[in-house]
Protein backbone atom coordinates (compact mmCIF):
# COMPACT_ATOMS: atom_id res chain seq x y z
CA UNK A 1 0.00 0.00 0.00
CA UNK A 2 1.35 3.43 -0.97
CA UNK A 3 2.04 5.74 1.94
CA UNK A 4 0.95 9.36 1.78
CA UNK A 5 3.98 10.27 3.92
CA UNK A 6 7.00 8.30 2.80
CA UNK A 7 9.27 8.71 5.85
CA UNK A 8 8.71 8.79 9.63
CA UNK A 9 9.90 12.38 9.75
CA UNK A 10 7.36 13.38 7.09
CA UNK A 11 4.62 11.70 9.11
CA UNK A 12 5.61 13.37 12.39
CA UNK A 13 5.72 16.78 10.72
CA UNK A 14 2.34 16.14 9.12
CA UNK A 15 0.80 15.18 12.47
CA UNK A 16 2.05 18.42 13.99
CA UNK A 17 0.74 20.44 11.04
CA UNK A 18 -2.63 18.59 10.88
CA UNK A 19 -1.75 17.20 7.47
CA UNK A 20 -4.42 15.33 5.49
CA UNK A 21 -4.34 11.61 6.16
CA UNK A 22 -1.56 11.77 8.76
CA UNK A 23 -3.68 10.45 11.62
CA UNK A 24 -5.16 7.71 9.45
CA UNK A 25 -1.70 6.55 8.35
CA UNK A 26 -0.43 6.49 11.94
CA UNK A 27 -3.45 4.57 13.20
CA UNK A 28 -3.38 2.04 10.35
CA UNK A 29 0.27 1.37 11.14
CA UNK A 30 -0.14 0.97 14.91
CA UNK A 31 -3.66 -0.31 15.52
CA UNK A 32 -2.81 -4.03 15.39
CA UNK A 33 0.31 -3.95 17.62
CA UNK A 34 -1.36 -1.53 20.03
CA UNK A 35 -4.37 -3.82 20.29
CA UNK A 36 -2.06 -6.68 21.28
CA UNK A 37 -0.31 -4.46 23.82
CA UNK A 38 -3.58 -3.29 25.37
CA UNK A 39 -4.83 -6.87 25.60
CA UNK A 40 -1.67 -7.83 27.47
CA UNK A 41 -2.12 -4.94 29.88
CA UNK A 42 -5.80 -5.76 30.32
CA UNK A 43 -4.78 -9.18 31.57
CA UNK A 44 -1.92 -7.91 33.72
CA UNK A 45 -4.00 -5.29 35.55
CA UNK A 46 -7.34 -7.10 35.25
CA UNK A 47 -8.92 -4.16 33.46
CA UNK A 48 -12.65 -4.32 32.87
CA UNK A 49 -12.67 -1.75 30.07
CA UNK A 50 -13.08 -3.16 26.55
CA UNK A 51 -9.91 -3.60 24.55
CA UNK A 52 -11.23 -1.50 21.64
CA UNK A 53 -11.68 1.47 23.94
CA UNK A 54 -8.19 1.11 25.40
CA UNK A 55 -6.66 0.88 21.92
CA UNK A 56 -8.59 4.01 20.90
CA UNK A 57 -7.19 5.96 23.85
CA UNK A 58 -3.69 4.57 23.27
CA UNK A 59 -3.72 5.75 19.64
CA UNK A 60 -4.61 9.25 20.78
CA UNK A 61 -1.85 9.10 23.41
CA UNK A 62 0.66 8.13 20.70
CA UNK A 63 -0.41 11.05 18.53
CA UNK A 64 -0.09 13.43 21.48
CA UNK A 65 3.40 12.10 22.17
CA UNK A 66 4.50 12.60 18.55
CA UNK A 67 3.14 16.14 18.51
CA UNK A 68 5.51 16.97 21.37
CA UNK A 69 8.63 15.60 19.68
CA UNK A 70 11.09 17.33 17.39
CA UNK A 71 10.97 15.74 13.91
CA UNK A 72 14.77 15.76 13.71
CA UNK A 73 15.45 12.39 15.47
CA UNK A 74 13.12 10.67 12.99
CA UNK A 75 15.05 11.87 9.92
CA UNK A 76 16.96 8.68 9.12
CA UNK A 77 14.67 6.23 10.91
CA UNK A 78 13.19 3.28 9.06
CA UNK A 79 9.51 2.38 9.42
CA UNK A 80 10.23 -0.74 11.52
CA UNK A 81 12.46 1.30 13.82
CA UNK A 82 9.81 4.02 14.05
CA UNK A 83 7.09 1.53 15.00
CA UNK A 84 9.35 -0.08 17.59
CA UNK A 85 10.30 3.28 19.16
CA UNK A 86 6.71 4.50 19.36
CA UNK A 87 5.41 1.22 20.78
CA UNK A 88 8.18 1.16 23.37
CA UNK A 89 7.25 4.66 24.49
CA UNK A 90 3.54 3.96 24.82
CA UNK A 91 4.28 0.65 26.58
CA UNK A 92 6.27 2.56 29.19
CA UNK A 93 3.50 5.11 29.65
CA UNK A 94 0.79 2.48 29.81
CA UNK A 95 2.51 0.09 32.21
CA UNK A 96 3.77 2.36 34.97
CA UNK A 97 0.93 2.56 37.53
CA UNK A 98 1.47 4.26 40.84
CA UNK A 99 1.86 1.02 42.84
CA UNK A 100 1.07 0.96 46.54
CA UNK A 101 -0.94 3.96 47.64
CA UNK A 102 0.85 6.37 49.98
CA UNK A 103 0.34 10.01 50.84
CA UNK A 104 4.01 10.88 50.36
CA UNK A 105 5.44 8.58 47.72
CA UNK A 106 2.76 8.65 45.03
CA UNK A 107 3.47 11.94 43.32
CA UNK A 108 2.77 11.96 39.56
CA UNK A 109 4.85 15.09 39.03
CA UNK A 110 7.55 17.19 40.66
CA UNK A 111 8.15 20.83 41.49
CA UNK A 112 11.51 22.61 41.37
CA UNK A 113 13.12 23.90 44.53
CA UNK A 114 12.43 27.61 44.85
CA UNK A 115 14.20 30.23 46.94
CA UNK A 116 10.98 32.21 47.25
CA UNK A 117 8.26 29.55 47.64
CA UNK A 118 7.91 26.43 49.75
CA UNK A 119 5.81 23.66 48.20
CA UNK A 120 4.08 20.46 49.32
CA UNK A 121 1.87 18.01 47.45
CA UNK A 122 -0.74 15.38 48.27
CA UNK A 123 -2.00 12.85 45.74
CA UNK A 124 -4.46 9.96 46.00
CA UNK A 125 -5.56 8.27 42.75
CA UNK A 126 -9.10 6.99 42.76
CA UNK A 127 -9.17 3.62 41.07
CA UNK A 128 -7.52 0.47 42.35
CA UNK A 129 -7.11 -2.36 39.85
CA UNK A 130 -5.48 -5.41 41.37
CA UNK A 131 -2.43 -4.22 43.29
CA UNK A 132 -2.14 -0.93 41.42
CA UNK A 133 -3.68 2.53 41.47
CA UNK A 134 -4.55 4.71 38.49
CA UNK A 135 -5.66 8.31 38.15
CA UNK A 136 -5.97 11.16 35.69
CA UNK A 137 -4.42 14.00 37.74
CA UNK A 138 -0.98 15.44 37.09
CA UNK A 139 1.03 18.42 38.32
CA UNK A 140 4.38 19.90 37.37
CA UNK A 141 6.41 23.03 37.72
CA UNK A 142 9.29 24.94 36.18
CA UNK A 143 11.31 27.99 37.18
CA UNK A 144 11.76 30.81 34.68
CA UNK A 145 14.93 32.81 34.16
CA UNK A 146 13.53 35.68 36.27
CA UNK A 147 13.02 33.34 39.24
CA UNK A 148 9.27 33.03 38.75
CA UNK A 149 7.79 29.66 39.70
CA UNK A 150 5.22 28.28 37.23
CA UNK A 151 2.99 25.49 38.57
CA UNK A 152 0.41 23.52 36.61
CA UNK A 153 -2.27 21.30 38.14
CA UNK A 154 -4.17 19.24 35.54
CA UNK A 155 -7.11 16.85 35.62
CA UNK A 156 -8.16 14.67 32.69
CA UNK A 157 -11.96 14.44 32.64
CA UNK A 158 -12.99 11.12 34.17
CA UNK A 159 -10.74 8.88 36.22
CA UNK A 160 -9.23 5.41 36.28
CA UNK A 161 -6.97 3.73 33.77
CA UNK A 162 -8.05 5.49 30.59
CA UNK A 163 -7.61 8.91 32.27
CA UNK A 164 -4.22 7.77 33.59
CA UNK A 165 -3.17 6.74 30.07
CA UNK A 166 -3.91 10.21 28.70
CA UNK A 167 -2.49 12.02 31.75
CA UNK A 168 0.79 10.21 31.14
CA UNK A 169 1.31 12.38 28.04
CA UNK A 170 0.93 15.68 29.93
CA UNK A 171 4.58 15.98 31.08
CA UNK A 172 5.67 15.96 27.45
CA UNK A 173 2.98 18.46 26.47
CA UNK A 174 3.96 20.74 29.35
CA UNK A 175 7.67 20.78 28.49
CA UNK A 176 7.15 21.09 24.73
CA UNK A 177 4.88 24.10 25.20
CA UNK A 178 7.22 25.64 27.76
CA UNK A 179 9.86 25.81 25.03
CA UNK A 180 7.62 28.28 23.17
CA UNK A 181 8.69 30.91 25.77
CA UNK A 182 5.20 31.84 27.02
CA UNK A 183 4.61 35.42 28.10
CA UNK A 184 1.81 34.61 30.56
CA UNK A 185 -0.03 31.61 32.06
CA UNK A 186 -2.91 32.15 29.62
CA UNK A 187 -0.42 32.11 26.74
CA UNK A 188 1.04 28.79 27.91
CA UNK A 189 -2.42 27.22 28.35
CA UNK A 190 -3.38 28.42 24.86
CA UNK A 191 -0.25 26.76 23.42
CA UNK A 192 -1.13 23.52 25.24
CA UNK A 193 -4.65 23.71 23.85
CA UNK A 194 -3.33 24.17 20.31
CA UNK A 195 -1.21 21.04 20.69
CA UNK A 196 -4.04 18.96 22.18
CA UNK A 197 -6.87 20.23 19.95
CA UNK A 198 -8.38 17.41 17.86
CA UNK A 199 -5.89 15.04 19.50
CA UNK A 200 -7.80 13.95 22.61
CA UNK A 201 -10.55 11.32 22.28
CA UNK A 202 -14.01 12.72 21.66
CA UNK A 203 -15.57 14.07 24.85
CA UNK A 204 -12.28 14.10 26.78
CA UNK A 205 -10.76 17.39 27.91
CA UNK A 206 -8.15 18.71 30.34
CA UNK A 207 -9.10 20.93 33.26
CA UNK A 208 -6.16 22.98 34.54
CA UNK A 209 -5.04 25.63 36.95
CA UNK A 210 -1.78 27.36 36.00
CA UNK A 211 -0.13 29.92 38.28
CA UNK A 212 2.98 32.04 37.89
CA UNK A 213 4.48 33.18 41.20
CA UNK A 214 6.94 36.05 40.92
CA UNK A 215 9.75 36.34 43.48
CA UNK A 216 8.20 39.63 44.66
CA UNK A 217 4.87 37.95 45.41
CA UNK A 218 2.73 38.69 42.36
CA UNK A 219 0.55 35.74 41.38
CA UNK A 220 -1.00 35.38 37.93
CA UNK A 221 -3.50 32.52 37.69
CA UNK A 222 -5.14 31.18 34.55
CA UNK A 223 -7.92 28.56 34.55
CA UNK A 224 -8.87 26.00 31.93
CA UNK A 225 -12.30 24.91 33.08
CA UNK A 226 -13.43 25.61 36.62
CA UNK A 227 -10.60 26.33 39.09
CA UNK A 228 -10.92 26.71 42.85
CA UNK A 229 -8.00 27.90 44.97
CA UNK A 230 -7.65 28.52 48.69
CA UNK A 231 -5.69 31.60 49.74
CA UNK A 232 -4.74 31.88 53.40
CA UNK A 233 -3.17 35.10 54.58
CA UNK A 234 -0.48 34.84 57.22
CA UNK A 235 -1.90 34.99 60.73
CA UNK A 236 -5.48 34.20 59.66
CA UNK A 237 -7.21 30.88 60.32
CA UNK A 238 -9.80 30.84 57.54
CA UNK A 239 -8.70 30.95 53.90
CA UNK A 240 -10.43 32.78 51.07
CA UNK A 241 -11.97 30.64 48.32
CA UNK A 242 -11.10 31.90 44.83
CA UNK A 243 -13.27 30.68 41.96
CA UNK A 244 -11.93 31.08 38.42
CA UNK A 245 -13.68 30.14 35.21
CA UNK A 246 -12.17 29.31 31.83
CA UNK A 247 -12.51 26.78 29.01
CA UNK A 248 -11.17 23.21 29.02
CA UNK A 249 -8.08 22.43 26.99
CA UNK A 250 -9.17 20.54 23.91
CA UNK A 251 -12.54 22.33 23.81
CA UNK A 252 -11.71 26.01 23.26
CA UNK A 253 -8.63 28.21 23.40
CA UNK A 254 -8.10 29.84 26.83
CA UNK A 255 -8.35 33.61 26.91
CA UNK A 256 -6.05 36.17 28.52
CA UNK A 257 -9.19 37.77 29.91
CA UNK A 258 -9.66 34.76 32.21
CA UNK A 259 -6.46 35.53 34.12
CA UNK A 260 -6.51 36.90 37.66
CA UNK A 261 -3.72 38.74 39.48
CA UNK A 262 -3.08 39.28 43.19
CA UNK A 263 -0.14 39.50 45.59
CA UNK A 264 1.10 37.09 48.24
CA UNK A 265 2.79 38.61 51.28
CA UNK A 266 5.46 36.81 53.32
CA UNK A 267 3.96 33.65 54.83
CA UNK A 268 0.78 33.71 52.71
CA UNK A 269 -0.32 30.31 51.43
CA UNK A 270 -1.99 29.30 48.17
CA UNK A 271 -3.51 25.85 47.74
CA UNK A 272 -4.33 24.46 44.28
CA UNK A 273 -6.58 21.41 44.16
CA UNK A 274 -8.48 19.28 41.68
CA UNK A 275 -12.24 18.78 41.92
CA UNK A 276 -11.73 15.51 43.78
CA UNK A 277 -10.55 17.30 46.90
CA UNK A 278 -13.46 19.73 47.03
CA UNK A 279 -15.99 16.99 46.19
CA UNK A 280 -14.65 14.79 48.98
CA UNK A 281 -14.93 17.59 51.53
CA UNK A 282 -18.33 18.87 50.42
CA UNK A 283 -21.00 18.23 53.03
CA UNK A 284 -24.32 20.08 52.55
CA UNK A 285 -25.05 19.74 56.28
CA UNK A 286 -21.72 21.13 57.45
CA UNK A 287 -21.28 23.91 54.93
CA UNK A 288 -18.47 24.54 52.46
CA UNK A 289 -14.76 23.81 52.71
CA UNK A 290 -13.89 27.26 54.02
CA UNK A 291 -16.36 26.93 56.87
CA UNK A 292 -14.96 23.49 57.72
CA UNK A 293 -11.43 24.86 57.79
CA UNK A 294 -12.52 27.79 59.95
CA UNK A 295 -13.79 25.30 62.54
CA UNK A 296 -10.64 23.19 62.25
CA UNK A 297 -8.42 25.70 64.02
CA UNK A 298 -5.28 24.07 65.34
CA UNK A 299 -1.60 23.62 64.82
CA UNK A 300 -0.16 23.60 61.34
CA UNK A 301 -0.75 25.52 58.17
CA UNK A 302 -3.32 25.24 55.43
CA UNK A 303 -1.84 22.06 53.97
CA UNK A 304 -1.94 20.18 57.28
CA UNK A 305 -5.47 21.30 58.04
CA UNK A 306 -6.88 20.31 54.66
CA UNK A 307 -5.11 16.96 54.80
CA UNK A 308 -6.58 16.31 58.25
CA UNK A 309 -10.07 17.09 56.95
CA UNK A 310 -9.50 14.76 54.00
CA UNK A 311 -8.49 11.93 56.30
CA UNK A 312 -11.67 12.39 58.30
CA UNK A 313 -13.81 12.57 55.16
CA UNK A 314 -12.24 9.44 53.67
CA UNK A 315 -12.93 7.52 56.87
CA UNK A 316 -16.61 8.42 56.59
CA UNK A 317 -17.22 8.33 52.83
CA UNK A 318 -15.60 6.29 50.01
CA UNK A 319 -13.29 8.26 47.76
CA UNK A 320 -15.20 9.84 44.88
CA UNK A 321 -12.46 10.92 42.46
CA UNK A 322 -8.72 11.45 42.10
CA UNK A 323 -7.53 13.86 44.80
CA UNK A 324 -4.55 16.14 44.26
CA UNK A 325 -3.52 19.33 46.00
CA UNK A 326 -0.40 21.49 45.82
CA UNK A 327 0.46 23.98 48.56
CA UNK A 328 2.62 27.03 47.76
CA UNK A 329 3.75 29.31 50.59
CA UNK A 330 5.72 32.47 50.09
CA UNK A 331 8.85 32.24 52.18
CA UNK A 332 9.69 34.82 54.84
CA UNK A 333 12.35 36.86 53.09
CA UNK A 334 13.78 38.39 56.26
CA UNK A 335 13.97 35.16 58.26
CA UNK A 336 15.11 32.94 55.41
CA UNK A 337 17.44 35.23 53.47
CA UNK A 338 20.49 34.16 55.45
CA UNK A 339 19.34 30.70 56.59
CA UNK A 340 20.32 27.58 54.58
CA UNK A 341 17.36 25.57 53.32
CA UNK A 342 16.71 22.19 54.88
CA UNK A 343 16.38 19.32 52.42
CA UNK A 344 13.01 18.55 54.00
CA UNK A 345 11.86 21.97 52.82
CA UNK A 346 12.29 21.06 49.17
CA UNK A 347 10.01 19.21 46.80
CA UNK A 348 13.05 17.52 45.25
CA UNK A 349 16.34 16.32 46.65
CA UNK A 350 19.67 16.38 44.84
CA UNK A 351 18.86 13.26 42.82
CA UNK A 352 15.47 14.54 41.68
CA UNK A 353 13.53 12.14 43.91
CA UNK A 354 10.64 13.11 46.16
CA UNK A 355 11.76 12.88 49.83
CA UNK A 356 9.65 10.57 51.99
Amino acid sequence: MALRYSTPRDLVEALQQRGDGARAQLQDMLRAPLTRLMEELRGRYRLSRKGESLTHHALHAVETYLRTRSPEPFTSMTWPAFRAAVLLNIAKLASQPYGQRSETAMLPGTLPASLCYHSEAYFLPHERIGDYWFGGDWFGGLEAADGSLWVLLADITGHGYYAYLLASTLPGVWRACWESAPTSPADLLATMHDLLADCLPEGIYVECTLVRLHPEGEVVAAPAGGSRLLWRRRGQDAPVLLKLRGTWLGLARPSAGDQHIWTLEDGDELLLATDGMFDQLHDPCAGDVVASLEHAIGAGGLFERVRALLRQALEQTPQKDDITMVLLRRRDRVAEASAPRSITDLSLNETGDVPV
